[in-house]
């Protein structure tokens, strides 16, 4: 029965289709990039986004910077921060005004469709906070780059294409190994769970098939949701370099920049440099000292 992965699937494209930042700094390859990576040790669980740069011949850097719409508050403190270094800093919004920043009132609004209203339940859920509640969208360097509401609902509809189906497609698509780890206990867990460090714990462990997923909802021929509206950007990015920005900053949920980093490189011979890895969810897990010692020096000193 493949609803309970499409079910996981549409949790996962719902958090990605937003005190400082890791040192952590990886040097350019040949390999694509990984924009979102989960680890955990005994103590501690990170799920991380990465902002990639981008140079072209003629001076002008793009970095690509991945969002994950719900985290920790200090997650989105740091990338206001980091948003006042670009001449132009491109932004996701379906809906949002072209020529015209939203104010604090509008961005109040449009968190009430079915989308926005899921991730910011799932952030309450998890004690994370929600994006719209934290980036400074009214910054002067903001700019959009997305699809109006009206193109957005008329290029779905010429396509055939919404949520429902496209996890659909993304289910057929998903090999079989994968749908299997994508059961139905971890969605009942996650969804039935009241400790919210379990929430995330299992979630970030799902992380890894974004990626696949993401690749499965675009087919060969893309969607709306993801190809149509890189593109879109894309074509602001065009502009914004043509009106003589030279550094500019690309700030999307991390499901769309492995298409970005394909186009970029490919279609506007853009060249990839360094990755720097930024915390969206840090978590401590349960204590060491609530679990049974191990040796018998523990078990000595327990006693």
């Amino acid at each position: 029965m493949p609803y309970p992965s499409v079910i996981l699937n549409f949790l996962l494209a719902a958090l990605f289709i937003a005190p400082g930042f890791s040192d952590d700094k990886v040097p350019a390859g040949k390999e694509a990039p990984k924009f979102l990576r989960f680890t955990e040790s005994q103590d501690q669980a990170l799920l991380e986004t990465a902002s990639v740069e981008y140079a072209h011949p003629d001076g002008t850097t793009v970095e690509l910077i991945g969002a994950v719409h719900i985290a920790d508050k200090p997650y989105y403190s740091a990338l206001n921060t980091q948003f006042k270094q670009y001449d132009a800093l491109l932004y996701e919004m379906v809906g949002g005004d072209p020529e015209n920043p939203p104010s604090k009132e509008q961005l109040q609004s449009s968190k009430n469709n079915l989308m926005r209203t899921l991730q910011s339940s799932f952030g309450r859920m998890m004690k994370l906070d929600f994006q719209l509640d934290h980036i400074d969208y009214t910054a002067k360097n903001f700019v959009h780059a997305d699809m109006s509401f009206e193109t957005f609902q008329k290029r779905q509809k010429a396509k055939g294409e919404n949520l429902l189906s496209l996890m659909l497609k993304a289910q057929k698509q998903t090999p079989s190994n994968k749908s299997q780890n994508l059961n139905l206990s971890a969605i009942l867990k996650l969804l039935l769970n009241n400790d919210p460090t379990d929430m995330k714990i299992e979630l970030g462990r799902q992380f890894q098939d974004v990626e696949s997923i993401i690749a499965g909802i675009e087919g060969p021929d893309g969607s709306v949701l993801v190809a149509e509206r890189n593109i879109t950007a894309l074509k602001v990015m065009e502009r914004e370099r043509k009106q003589g920005k030279k550094k500019m900053g690309l700030f999307y949920g991390a499901a769309h920049l492995p298409d970005f980093d394909k186009r970029l490189r490919e279609e506007f011979g853009f060249k990839r440099g360094k990755t720097i890895w930024h915390p969206a969810w840090t978590i401590q897990k349960t204590s060491t000292k609530n679990k049974a010692p191990d040796t018998a020096a523990e078990k000595k000193k327990a006693a």
